[in-house]
């Protein structure tokens, strides 16, 4: 575990260790090379995967597109009163805080 904490990429960490596992398990009647083969393929597909994912984390989100969701929201939030004093009576209060904390708390 270690060794893992100190890598710089967990996720892909984990990958490279999966497929030396798997080629470390020698050839038994239970487990053939067809079968090593098919994990370890399924392990650099998962790696691409995570490449994917951080490339999709680390893209900037552009500026009109933070201002337009934060626009929304803002709307969204001040509406929502109306809505929820019919069923929530006095709770409208409290709730609408906790919401918009939850919400204007997510960074875009």
């Amino acid at each position: 575990m270690g060794d893992c904490a100190r890598s710089q990429n967990r996720p892909l960490w984990v990958c490279d260790r999966l497929a030396k596992e798997l080629h470390s398990v020698p050839d038994q009647d239970s487990w053939t090379a067809r079968e090593r083969l098919t994990l370890v393929a399924k392990v650099e597909k998962l790696s691409g995967y995570i490449g994917a994912c951080e490339r999709i984390h680390q893209t900037v989100v552009p500026l009109n597109y933070a201002r337009h969701a934060l626009r929304s929201l803002t709307m969204w939030l001040l509406s929502l009163p109306f809505a929820l004093v019919k069923d929530t009576k006095l709770m409208t209060g409290p709730i609408l805080f906790v919401i918009s904390w939850m919400l204007f708390g997510v960074r875009i």
